[in-house]
């Protein structure tokens, strides 16, 4: 056997605590394992226990010192190097750890970070001087950026805003048009398996970091550059040609719902992109800057012009059939365009533009020197015009402020003509703050139309960036003898015919013959059509100033063939002269949705924690074909394990699948379940559903759990059940005089065909006038065996000393009783009105020591009979020598009494007067005041 040499041995075992800090840090949900994840600028505490033959002391601490480490080579110089000492104090601005617990041998430390510090992997270790020099490594662990912390450039001071846009982990993409707004569910993952690994991993793949690794991490601690590179490197694949990849539409993009698998793959692949259209784009970036600790959402803009060269104008093309045609990639306006807004100070701009920065992953230019990703731009540049600030600003601009120039196709060029405008950026969209509503963001990119803001805008921006642009004649624009329109519902049901109205007339001084083509074409979300499906042609002979309205029909069976992904739709209306070749052309377009079939998701809306819950999925085919092979995915963090897939069969034409998916919830809190339905038919229908789960063990039950439960409860009654497994019912007196026991009888009932072991938790909380809820004062567990279809009957009560303590302003308690299996949960709530005498003290609040004070206490009498042997008793220390007793006159119903006492304060400071009544009806009644009493100079002053 070897020799053990005593400096091979740690002397030194630490506790990194990592459950306490990580939650703290609002990092829970990032450790699966025993991995540490901080936010910079926040304290955190270890434990450190020393080993023998070493014992430190407290007086030794100048011989300890503690070193982080990061990146490729840590070094003092730069920073990726601390070595601090453990002292008595702290220091905010610095890497600096001290005491704040010591015992023999078990130190409590308390280390904070900068706010300024490097995100990303560290070590800690330690290095004592005495009594011998020895050094060992501590841990290792993840600093985040901090939105929780003042100091960080991505402070966000609203806590809701930092539950949503930090802590979230579901979201909503707001997709199809502008007139008929979609939503995508999507769930960002931000704190799943590897993606904290993947957030560092997408940073070291940076190309830049690859050349220069050393002087590209010290960068990593500012949020702009963080973002930027995250950006570019989402996108970074668009060197592939993605734009012509997206036309062709071969990945389904609209059946992804999730961040998780995509980096997943990404990076198990060995960093192969696997997604494809610009909200994938968005919507990873946002779990990774998320993840990361950058507040972040993400936004849709509506009519979003794409790649207008700085310009501000786009040139659109049909054909002498009324197609669109596209002669390049960038002749398009996209029917939305989602991009990310990080939450940031930007410190290297005025403190004007801090706050919401836009970022867009996907990319528009392409350079080898340069990002691909615009942003982050500042909102407010944005909106202000101020198009030559960093970063990008201007092609931001570009897409929300675009005139369209409309061009169509004669035997011998393109003639320009007035026609229809899409309005460009009018509609921007995010998800609202702790809901799936829609929320409006227009008003923080521009000022409203026609405003002397706006002008001033446009004046800006046109001495900016179309300094050297010269804007076309606008004589070439061809005037119409005459004009056309298209109106219809936006939204239209698929498998139901297309009905539009189309009106044509003649505003010219002479009569005329016209041709109307009125076609169909699908088109993809990118503004690329596809080509003319369906088309009639329509001759007229109008006098001046005449025209008409053509009713329009188109059968399902015609679209239903060539709909893509997105279920939209491009009908034009082209109306010219046939004996004109060259002009008088008059153009209107409209957009039309068909709207999938609805996939409802029937569940409760709280569940608890590892109980066994049944969601009910509903979906009515809506077609005259059979739904052959219908596949149904489910999905949800702490639902489901992963991914299941439910077989259904065939669905005839117009009949409806119901479907049951049982699962066990197993993580508390808000939660999303997800459900697909894949078919002969139709692709990418989803549904969603969300819930709250509560602990398993409602014993730890918060208010806010007991609420969220009751309010559920009430809506689940609202709607009614069949055949529920377990009834619930509380009987109680409706009013009880204050004093007297509140008697509760709860009847409990099995209605199944088997055993129960049933948990029954009572509680009683008082209710304001307002109709809010305070905390619970009583609680009581009781746990009964129903055979089936048993019944049993529990008696319990709350006695005085249980609800006199609480101060409230209505005298109205409620009751709530829950009750519940392994299988099943069903709880019922009563009200019950204590009637208690009013009791009012009038007094003066400030006083002199040995002065006399006059309190006058009045007494109304609440109930329809006599107050009978009537007891006042006051007291207070310093105030009252004794307790003292006066006996009172009967109180008729209605009625108020009052009493005037006397007395001197014999001790300075705030005092307190006590009442409390006492009567035949009722008892203990209290009520008290405060009164403050200054020193007097004159111990013989008398009041």
């Amino acid at each position: 056997m070897g020799i053990i040499n005593m400096h091979d041995l740690p002397f030194v075992t630490c506790d990194l605590q990592v459950s306490k800090n990580n939650k703290n840090h609002h990092t829970i949900d990032l450790s699966k394992e025993n991995h540490l994840f901080l936010r910079r600028g926040q304290e955190f505490t270890i434990t450190l226990r020393f080993h023998s033959p070493t014992r430190l002391h407290y007086k030794q601490l100048e011989g300890i010192t503690l070193t982080t480490k990061t990146g490729p080579n840590p070094s003092k110089k730069n920073g990726t190097k601390n070595s601090f000492p453990i002292s008595s104090l702290s220091d905010n601005k610095f890497w600096s750890a001290k005491v704040v617990d010591a015992q023999q041998g078990l130190w409590t430390l308390s280390i904070t970070t900068p706010a300024s510090a490097i995100i990303g992997n560290y070590t800690l270790s330690l290095k004592s001087k005495k009594p011998t020099s020895l050094s060992q490594d501590l841990g290792r662990f993840m600093l985040l950026f901090n939105p929780w912390c003042k100091d960080d450039p991505v402070f966000l001071h609203n806590e809701g805003q930092r539950q949503e846009y930090v802590l979230n982990e579901d979201g909503i993409i707001y997709m199809g048009t502008e007139s008929c707004i979609q939503q995508h569910p999507w769930h960002f993952g931000q704190f799943e398996y590897e993606i904290a690994d993947v957030c560092i991993k997408l940073l070291d793949m940076n190309p830049k970091y690859q050349k220069v690794p050393k002087n590209e991490y010290l960068n990593r601690n500012d949020p702009i550059y963080v973002s930027r590179v995250l950006g570019d490197m989402i996108s970074r694949k668009d060197e592939e040609d993605r734009v012509a990849f997206m036309v062709e539409n071969r990945r389904p993009s609209y059946g992804l719902i999730s961040s998780v698998p995509i980096l997943q793959k990404w990076f198990q692949n060995e960093f192969k992109t696997v997604y494809g259209h610009h909200w994938v784009f968005a919507a990873v970036l946002c779990t990774v800057l998320r993840c990361l600790g950058i507040p972040t959402r993400l936004v849709t803009n509506y009519n979003s012009a794409y790649d207008t060269n700085r310009t501000l104008q786009k040139e659109i093309y049909y054909d002498e059939k009324g197609a669109r045609i596209h002669r390049a990639r960038s002749d398009s306006i996209w029917n939305f365009h989602v991009w990310n807004e990080c939450w940031m100070e930007r410190r290297d701009l005025s403190p004007e533009y801090n706050g919401w920065q836009v970022l867009d992953a996907t990319a528009q230019l392409k350079s080898s020197e340069a990002l691909c990703v615009s942003g982050p731009a500042p909102m407010r540049a944005i909106k202000e015009g101020h198009v030559d600030l960093n970063y990008n600003v201007d092609l931001i601009f570009s897409k929300l402020v675009t005139d369209n120039m409309v061009w169509v196709r004669n035997p011998k060029c393109f003639s320009k003509v007035l026609c229809w405008a899409r309005h460009v950026g009018d509609s921007i969209s995010t998800k609202s703050v702790g809901s799936d509503m829609q929320e409006d963001l227009v008003h923080h990119y521009k000022y409203p139309k026609g405003s002397a803001e706006e002008t001033e805008v446009l004046r800006i921006v046109t001495q900016t960036m179309l300094k050297n642009h010269q804007v076309k004649d606008s004589k070439e624009t061809s005037l119409s003898p005459a004009t056309v329109s298209i109106s219809s519902q936006n939204l239209q049901m698929y498998g139901e015919d297309i009905h539009f109205k189309v009106t044509v007339a003649n505003v010219s001084w002479e009569e005329r013959d016209f041709k109307m083509l009125v076609g169909a074409q699908p088109v993809h979300d990118h503004g690329f059509t596809q080509a003319q499906f369906w088309k009639e042609e329509f001759a007229f002979h109008f006098k001046p100033y005449e025209g008409c309205n053509l009713s329009i029909h188109l059968d399902h069976s015609s679209y239903e063939a060539c709909l893509l992904d997105n279920n939209l739709l491009r009908i034009t209306a082209l109306v010219k002269d046939p004996t004109c070749e060259n002009d008088n052309v008059a153009l209107a377009e409209q957009d039309m949705t068909i709207c999938k079939p609805c996939l409802s998701v029937q569940a409760p809306r709280v569940s608890l924690q590892y109980q066994p819950m049944t969601a009910m999925i509903h979906f009515t085919n809506p077609s005259e074909k059979t739904l052959l092979e219908c596949v149904l995915r489910a999905s949800g963090k702490g639902l489901l394990h992963s991914e299941r897939q439910y077989r259904c069969g065939n669905v005839a034409p117009r009949g409806t699948l119901r479907y049951p998916i049982t699962f066990t919830p197993t993580q508390v809190g808000p939660r999303r379940l997800y459900v697909q339905l894949e078919c002969s038919i139709f692709r990418n229908i989803i549904g969603f559903h969300q819930f709250e789960v509560l602990p398993a063990n409602i014993q730890e039950w918060s208010n806010e759990h007991w609420q969220v439960f009751q309010k559920a409860s009430e809506s689940t009654r609202a709607v009614g059940h069949m055949d529920p497994v377990l009834s619930l019912d509380i009987q109680l007196e409706e009013s009880v005089f204050y004093g007297q026991d509140v008697t509760i009888k709860v009847q409990l009932s099995n209605h199944s065909k088997t055993k129960k072991d049933i948990c029954l938790i009572l509680y009683a909380q008082y209710v304001h006038r307002n109709g809010n809820f305070c905390p619970n004062f009583w609680k009581q567990e009781h746990t009964i065996s129903l055979q089936a279809h048993e019944e049993k009957t529990v008696f319990t009560c709350i006695i005085p000393s249980e609800y006199g303590e609480f101060q409230w302003e209505s005298n109205l308690i409620r009751l709530t009783g829950l009750a519940k299996d392994v299988t099943s949960m069903i709880s019922a709530s009563r009200h019950v009105t204590l009637y208690k005498p009013n009791l009012c003290i009038q007094m003066q609040t400030e006083a002199l020591q040995y002065q006399q004070i006059t309190s006058i206490i009045s007494i109304t009498n609440p109930i329809q009979e006599t107050l009978e042997d009537c007891v006042l008793t006051v007291s207070g220390e310093s105030l009252i020598y004794r307790e003292r007793l006066y006996s009172c006159k009967n109180i008729d119903p209605g009625s108020t009494e009052a009493f005037k006492i006397r007395f001197a304060p014999t001790q300075t400071g705030p005092l307190k007067f006590q009442v409390r009544f006492d009567c035949k009806q009722f008892c203990d009644v209290r009520r008290s005041q405060e009164v403050g009493v200054l020193p007097c100079t004159n111990p013989f002053l008398s009041g």
